[in-house]
């Protein structure tokens, strides 16, 4: 998982900064963002049924906490590592998206009911690089795990999807600022893409769904 890669990446340089010149820091964030997402559903049954709603988008606007602790190195701290977690869950639908199907001429061959489903990123955690460019902007690189749950509510016969663990990449340009001695604040453009959620029911239907994030942020923390 690429997750281990930026963890063992993360540890060691913060294992070297022992020796060498450079601030810890740590502080919360606010955000905004629009969570978009695009996907489609495939039945496996045969038969003379026929379904509305197998494509569908979402959509919805969120506001979000973050938590996050850092080091940044050598006198200039021109290169910072950090860790940041975000509390709680986010729908990821403004609204709860339904499927109906409707009974064909073989009615044993048929579901009939209504699917209604709606999904929720939660347990979001990102490891992250910034590299200052000069004048307090940076460029940021992050990659992140989030746990993507489904809440769904069935007519009998029908089948459940699983929740799935997916890994994120994001790619941020801010600004970063000083308060005081040792207050920090940075002002954050950002854009999340998702890994793909792909999975089969428990009835062998399958579904795949593309998820990203856009957004921006403010930072307040301090520096010791």
């Amino acid at each position: 998982m690429k997750l281990k890669l930026i963890i063992a990446t993360f540890l060691s340089m913060f294992l070297f900064s022992a020796a060498q010149a450079g601030s810890f820091g740590m502080g919360v964030t606010g955000g905004i963002g629009m969570i978009g997402a695009a996907g489609s559903e495939s039945n496996s049954e045969s038969g003379s049924e026929t379904e509305s709603g197998e494509d569908a988008t979402a959509s919805n606007d969120i506001g979000f906490a973050e938590l996050y602790a850092e080091y940044s190195f050598g006198d200039s701290e021109r290169f910072t590592l950090g860790f940041a977690i975000v509390p709680g869950s986010h729908d990821i639908s403004s609204r709860t998206l339904k499927r109906t199907d409707v009974e064909g001429t073989d009615p044993a061959e048929n579901d009939t009911g209504t699917l209604e489903v709606n999904g929720e990123i939660s347990d979001h955690h990102t490891f992250y690089a910034e590299v200052l460019l000069g004048g307090g902007v940076y460029v940021k690189g992050a990659l992140s795990s989030v746990d993507i749950n489904v809440n769904q509510t069935n007519s009998t016969g029908y089948g459940t999807y699983p929740n799935k663990e997916l890994d994120a990449i994001t790619y941020a340009l801010g600004y970063k600022g000083e308060m005081g001695e040792r207050g920090v604040y940075k002002i954050e453009g950002f854009t999340t893409d998702y890994d793909t959620y792909s999975a089969s029911s428990t009835t062998t239907n399958s579904v795949s769904a593309d998820l990203d994030v856009r957004g921006a942020k403010l930072s307040l923390g301090f520096k010791f």
